[in-house]
């Protein structure tokens, strides 16, 4: 929806526009054409390397086993005299 124009726009319309001194023009476009690119903007190659990489990790987690399929130890841990007579001593190392 248009709001009706005031006092100020109607002056604006009615100055003239002055012309851009013409070797302004090929300053200013000098400088656009070697100023540096911002890191934000899109490059293919960082796109390409983030999808390889978003490849690799995906892969790797679906071949990963679950925790459930892991081999378990067939024998229990053997401990150490000095162990075994630290954690009798301090039976509050073994609660969670």
């Amino acid at each position: 929806m248009k709001t009706p124009p005031d006092d100020f726009e109607h002056a604006l319309q009615q100055l003239s526009l002055r012309k851009l001194p013409a070797h302004w023009k090929q300053e200013i476009l000098t400088q656009a054409e070697n100023a540096p690119k911002p890191f934000w903007r899109p490059n293919r190659l960082l796109y390409t390397a983030f999808a390889a990489a978003w490849t690799v990790i995906l892969t790797l987690n679906l071949l990963t086993p679950k925790p459930e399929n892991l081999p378990q130890a067939q024998t229990a841990p053997v401990f150490a005299p000095n162990s075994l007579f630290a954690l009798h001593q301090h039976p509050d190392l073994l609660l969670p």
